[in-house]
């Protein structure tokens, strides 16, 4: 069954310590920086993920939307939250999804859970997202190059010993 995860931003950029630390500092970069980690963790998990921020401090008064990755990024329109964004989103998907939404909302979490969709709790996505991320890293290490491999591991006790024989000549 095809997984679509849907994430409230501002709420896990507000859930995250050093995201939010970040965003204090300049909010751009914090919710590149929750894209490029969300991008990562799909791909690992194969999910479809909808990326949505309130139209906050934008200019434009329209929706906007673009693909970042592997995910879709949504700025809802002025005036607009990212809480009634979802809301409809969740009720206009098929039912043949396993929906996840990720939010601090109590309301929307209420309404996630009557819909059929899971709710996930922000601090959870982020623990999640840090453990993937390290199991990834973990993984990589082991299928890496081995340090200290040395040719005598792969050859024969008489080549070794021919090679052993030339070595000493020089």
């Amino acid at each position: 069954m095809k997984t679509i995860l849907i994430v409230d931003g501002y709420n896990v950029i507000h859930g995250s310590d050093d995201l939010k630390r970040l965003s204090e500092i300049q909010l751009e970069e914090a919710r590149v920086q929750l894209i490029n980690d969300l991008n990562g963790y799909s791909g690992f998990k194969g999910w479809e993920t909808i990326l949505v921020f309130d139209a906050y401090q934008q200019q434009s008064l329209e929706k906007r939307e673009e693909m970042v990755g592997r995910i879709k990024v949504v700025f809802t329109e002025k005036n607009k939250t990212a809480d009634s964004y979802i809301e409809k989103l969740v009720y206009s998907l098929p039912k043949a999804y396993s929906v996840r939404v990720v939010t601090s909302d109590f309301t929307l979490q209420q309404m996630v859970m009557a819909s059929g969709a899971e709710r996930v709790p922000v601090r959870e996505l982020i623990q999640d997202m840090e453990a993937t991320l390290k199991n990834f890293r973990d993984d990589k290490k082991k299928s890496g190059p081995k340090q200290g491999v040395k040719l005598s591991d792969f050859l024969d006790a008489e080549t070794l010993d021919q090679f052993n024989k030339m070595r000493v000549k020089e």
